[in-house]
């Protein structure tokens, strides 16, 4: 069976890229201290607790799988993950050449319980109808870091290493699926048009994900930020976070890639809420 590299957590960015540029995923041990792992288990506990698997489209979210949203304000040092300088040069690499900025798509913890089952294997990209006007193009960058170990029995995440590369319509032999298992505090990084899905948890324990996606500037996201904060609360955040979320102007004009301007507020741009 193929295996998803590992790369040690004091690996590069650039280590980082090239590993993802042949096989199409990557993880990095260690990447979050058990310290941050913590603080970030310990500030959504009783939202977790309440919650209650996804009703709707139950075949893809699972029918004993419990998600979080709205991560940035939920758990407050979550915003270290999605601001990390490594995983932003990764998006940079991959996502930079096709937009002005890239932003956050979804912030969120899926958390498989006892008795779920695989999900079918997919591409985030094809959340986006614009995937079948230019498929060369990647649109999305998803990350996840395990909040506890990931194994084979408690649903690790499925990825095909190379499938990044397939022609469209190939559909993966077993054996070319490989078990993204990792311990406690890893990250795995899957590219949007590799192919991936959550995994089945046969052995009752729980298994948390935390999840951070990246997607095109000019697209509209997967999750709706806005929703989730005030401008308040956004006002305590690192401008980068802010960008991040969507309180700044897209545009962007390059030899090759113009666009813009987008996201306007009262004809300005949102930065000037904080100023």
């Amino acid at each position: 069976m193929v295996e998803v590299t590992h790369l040690p957590g004091t690996c590069s960015v650039q280590d980082i890229i090239e590993v993802i540029e042949e096989q199409g995923a990557a993880i990095v041990d260690d990447f979050v201290s058990q310290s941050w792992l913590d603080e970030f288990n310990a500030a959504v506990k009783t939202q977790m607790e309440g919650n209650t698997p996804f009703k709707e489209n139950e075949e893809f979210f699972g029918r004993h799988t419990v998600r979080l949203t709205g991560l940035p304000r939920k758990a407050p040092n979550y915003i270290e993950l999605m601001t990390d300088p490594r995983l932003l040069g990764v998006m940079d690499h991959f996502l930079g050449p096709n937009c002005g900025q890239f932003q956050l798509s979804s912030s969120e913890i899926s958390e498989i319980h006892g008795g779920e089952t695989a999900q079918d294997l997919h591409r985030d990209d094809i959340l986006w109808p614009v995937h079948s006007w230019m498929p060369e193009k990647l649109l999305q960058f998803n990350t996840l870091v395990a909040a506890n170990d990931f194994t084979e029995a408690n649903g690790a995440t499925h990825v095909v290493p190379y499938s990044h590369k397939w022609e469209h319509g190939r559909e993966a032999r077993p054996e070319e699926v490989a078990r993204a298992t990792m311990r406690s505090g890893s990250i795995v990084l899957v590219p949007g048009k590799t192919l991936h899905a959550g995994g089945a948890n046969i052995d009752g324990s729980v298994r948390r994900g935390i999840v951070t996606s990246y997607a095109l500037g000019w697209l509209r996201t997967y999750e709706n930020h806005f929703l989730h904060s005030s401008v308040e609360e956004a006002r305590e955040w690192p401008e980068k976070a802010r960008e991040l979320l969507g309180y700044a102007l897209y545009q962007h004009r390059g030899e090759n890639l113009s666009g813009g301007p987008l996201g306007l507020y009262e004809y300005q741009s949102p930065k000037t809420l904080f100023e």
